[in-house]
């Protein structure tokens, strides 16, 4: 049986989205549309057919990527809303953001490549998703420790931070900084690095 027009639509598209995350985070402003078609399997025209310019298709990645991450946003503060305790789940949410970040490896490379060229996010995305994340980040970890929203904003975004660095580094990094000889012992290492980092940051009094 034959598939549907409009699947074969939609997965031509993500093949392109995926080749053109991959170029673009590498590359930046250098990759061509030409090498980005070859990547996907698709001729020039048709990605000019579904995204238009570079400038398009560069800004579709960024649209993509923003809608995985608020898929996963809202996933995880779900489940915390739904939770006895806020320590079990943070510990599952730091390790849950880590995963998901290695798995999308060159869209994190991607928006840190995005983030250190205009050395801030996007205005838009500050309204739309940094400033509700820190928003509701904080009075969830505050309902739960008593401490002032206030001051949890700055050290859940250095988590973000965090996370994101250690999730863009490729294996042979991650081995060095951990000390370990394989990538699952690595991998494993900093992810119970990060739970740590985020219990003393997060449940930490302020300094005296």
């Amino acid at each position: 049986m034959a598939r549907p027009v409009n699947a074969d639509a939609a997965a031509t598209k993500e093949r392109i989205l995926q080749s053109a995350t991959l170029f673009f985070s590498e590359r930046g402003a250098k990759s061509s549309v030409r090498e980005i078609a070859k990547g996907a399997g698709v001729s020039l025209a048709m990605v000019h057919h579904y995204f238009g310019s570079k400038d398009d298709l560069y800004a579709a990645c960024i649209d993509a990527m923003y809608e995985d991450l608020g898929t996963f946003r809202d996933t995880m503060f779900a489940a915390a809303a739904q939770a006895d305790g806020v320590e079990s789940v943070l510990d599952e949410a730091i390790r849950a953001g880590f995963r998901f970040a290695r798995s999308h490896q060159a869209t994190m490379r991607l928006m840190m490549r995005r983030v250190v060229a205009a050395g801030a996010i996007d205005a838009e995305r500050v309204d739309t998703f940094l400033v509700p994340f820190l928003d509701q980040a904080s009075a969830l970890v505050a309902a739960a420790t008593g401490r002032p929203k206030e001051l949890l904003r700055l050290p859940l975004q250095s988590m973000v931070f965090l996370t994101g660095r250690y999730a863009i580094a490729d294996e042979k990094e991650l081995m060095l900084i951990a000390g370990v000889a394989s990538p699952e012992a690595a991998v494993a290492a900093v992810e119970d690095h990060l739970v740590m980092a985020a219990r003393q940051t997060l449940f930490a009094g302020p300094l005296a």
